[in-house]
């Protein structure tokens, strides 16, 4: 049987840590990096043209919450809340759970709340080479948009919304409307509680459970750049994850 993970109130964060799931880098006492930096899904473009992931010290797996009911049940819970003290007057019609770090949340909050439930999807458009990434693009497969309907898009961490951007598009080309955008985590530099829409040519709500700006540096940046030269980086936390919960085990005061 899965055990019941300590729930921290309202320290979130905590109670992520609790299920082994958010990592932040050791530091000593002078402030010298103890553990790795991470690579984070974002990139930029270096030297050459050449895309670049973007390093730091933080990282939330929501991936270890997801199997522990008490945990999921509990967020979905508090994001309910905020959903519906954000909207008393507007009906709610689907969430639209983006893949694949917002199924099982948005899952959890569609059963608390009877209500709908889509999943959108990623389509492989062109695969990997030596050169280049693998490309995709968002699509519904299993289920579909109903225009006129109001949708509230839900992840598992915001960064820079250019996920959610393609997916407001998306349900946009359908006829349905995009009221909000709900998450577990919003770890963005700039986006607070509103994102400014291009497509829709207007802002609407981002209701997050944890608002936490998480730094992050390009990899010639003096604050990471030696240790990006000397290989402590894990550049795909979540398929390292354990190096990474040692190194906090380790360092732990």
């Amino acid at each position: 049987m899965l055990r019941l993970v300590e729930i921290a109130g309202d320290r979130h964060l905590e109670t992520l840590r609790n299920c082994g799931g958010f990592y932040d880098c050791p530091k000593d006492s002078q402030g010298r990096r103890l553990g790795p930096l991470v690579g984070y899904a974002g990139k930029y473009e270096g030297p050459n043209g050449k895309q670049l992931q973007w390093v730091g010290e933080v990282y939330a797996n929501f991936a270890k919450a997801e199997v522990h009911p008490n945990v999921l049940r509990f967020f979905a819970t508090c994001l309910s809340g905020r959903i519906y003290s954000q909207f008393r007057s507007i009906d709610v019609d689907v969430l639209c759970e983006a893949p694949i770090g917002g199924y099982a949340l948005g899952t959890a909050i569609g059963i608390a709340n009877d209500l709908q439930m889509i999943k959108a999807e990623k389509k492989i458009t062109a695969l990997a080479t030596p050169t280049s990434r693998e490309k995709s693009e968002l699509v519904f497969g299993r289920h579909s948009v109903v225009a006129g309907q109001r949708y509230v898009i839900v992840e598992d961490v915001c960064n820079n919304f250019s996920t959610t951007e393609q997916l407001i598009q998306l349900i946009h080309s359908f006829g349905g409307e995009v009221i909000a955008i709900v998450c577990f985590l919003n770890r963005s530099t700039t986006i607070e509680d509103q994102f400014s829409s291009p497509i829709l040519a207007r802002s609407i709500p981002v209701i997050s459970l944890v608002r936490r700006v998480i730094r992050e540096w390009k990899q010639d940046d003096p604050e990471v750049a030696e240790d990006v030269a000397s290989g402590n980086v894990v550049w795909k936390p979540k398929d390292d994850w354990d190096r990474l919960m040692r190194a906090m085990e380790e360092n732990r005061e």
